[in-house]
């Protein structure tokens, strides 16, 4: 059996593992995929290099991840073309890699859920019961 130290000290490890985790698939809110080379996620499939048809030679670079929504599993990526004629965004879930935690806490009108998110994430929506790291 565990003590309730234990398992304070088991929890922020396992929360500081997961938003070392979240930060590595956020991981370049600034890069951009470069045509031709592989993407910075990791990833292949999906939109990933697909050739646009605004331009001869134009393709669908990755440029963004974001945390998005209330699904702390789920993320938004955004492509754009290499010419910049058009931007797709799609939503993509991470099981594996949540970007925030969903937590009870009290109130004066009682108890309620909300979900905090994890230090050094963007997060693209404010919604009613996010809470966004302080920056300090």
């Amino acid at each position: 059996m565990t003590t309730h130290e234990e398992t304070t000290t088991a929890g922020a490890v396992d929360e500081a593992e997961a938003t070392q985790r979240a930060l590595k698939a956020q991981l370049f809110h600034d890069a951009r995929q470069e045509p031709g080379k592989p993407c910075p996620c990791g990833e292949s499939d999906g939109m990933h290099g697909e050739a646009c048809d605004c331009e001869e030679g134009a393709v669908l670079v990755h440029t963004m991840r974001i945390a998005d929504g209330e699904n702390v599993t789920e993320w938004q990526d955004t492509f754009r073309c290499s010419y910049g004629c058009i931007e797709y965004t799609a939503t993509l879930s991470l099981p594996d890699t949540p970007w925030g935690v969903q937590e009870t806490v009290g109130g004066p009108h009682g108890p309620h859920t909300q979900i905090r998110v994890f230090p050094g994430i963007i997060h693209g929506q404010e919604h009613h019961g996010i809470v966004q790291p302080s920056p300090c």
